[in-house]
């Protein structure tokens, strides 16, 4: 099985590592390295991009943002929620409209035979007054629906919305405090004399790259699919050499979870 799962919601110093050029730089030994992506099962990734960068950017932020005089806005409790979110199973959902959904099936039958008889015709009274009584069922139907699907999709409509202010704050505090991480990051490419590389995973949840020599850091996001506030990231220090590593595997078991905002 292949999972497509492309990232989304690039963090502003993510797209500043996108944008700083990515010109090769000569230097003395490469080596090449295949990265594997994989969710559960052994399931690959597809289309998930992965970066390796010749310095460490969780450290520079870090750093950034224990110098900031601002106060980063903090959600324990509301990161516990969405970690423990569970998303309404399909089938539950499907359910929760299969009477709607029989109710107007009959109704639309009823409705098409009467369409094709006269209204004079031996029957048709009873038949309409038929049609009458399902279309105030099916009112009824429609509103018991709907009272399902409050019951089961309005903690999360209630959620989604608390995260969303959460993360509207957060991006703040970091368009603030990260403010000089582009400028930053550029100056780690120029001394490191060694540019950014970037791919996206094929069908196998394979890249293949050539790195000089050196220490490198891979840089991967990856959204839950059973979870929409919640991605997979890794953060993978490697030495690399003429001599290796040659392979390097990322399971959803060695990521760390942590709120997509």
């Amino acid at each position: 099985m292949m999972i497509d799962r492309r990232t989304t919601s690039m963090p502003r110093w993510l797209t500043a590592l996108v944008g700083l050029a990515l010109g090769s730089v000569a230097c003395n030994g490469e080596g090449h390295i295949q990265v594997y992506a994989f969710a559960e099962h052994d399931a690959p990734l597809v289309g998930v991009e992965i970066m390796a960068l010749p310095f460490d950017p969780d450290r520079m932020l870090d750093s950034l943002a224990q110098a900031s005089a601002a106060v980063k806005p903090v959600f324990p409790e509301l990161q516990a929620e969405m970690a423990a979110y569970v998303r309404p199973e399909e089938a539950v959902l499907r359910g929760i409209g299969a009477a709607w959904l029989d109710a107007m099936d009959e109704v639309k039958h009823l409705a098409d035979s009467l369409n094709r008889v006269s209204p004079r015709s031996s029957g048709y009274a009873a038949a309409y007054d038929r049609l009458r009584m399902q279309y105030r069922q099916l009112a009824q139907r429609a509103v018991d629906r709907d009272r399902e699907f409050r019951e089961h999709m309005g903690d999360d409509r209630d959620l989604a919305s608390r995260a969303s202010a959460a993360a509207d704050s957060l991006r703040r505090w970091e368009n603030e405090a990260f403010a000089a991480f582009p400028e930053l990051a550029d100056s780690a490419l120029a001394r490191s004399g060694r540019p950014v590389h970037r791919d996206e995973t094929d069908t196998a949840g394979k890249v293949r790259f050539t790195l000089s020599s050196g220490r490198w850091w891979l840089i991967v996001r990856w959204n839950d699919p059973d979870n929409p506030f919640t991605e997979h990231y890794w953060n993978v220090a490697l030495r690399m050499s003429v001599l290796g590593p040659r392979k390097i595997q990322l399971y959803a078991e060695n990521s760390t979870p942590r709120w997509r905002h």
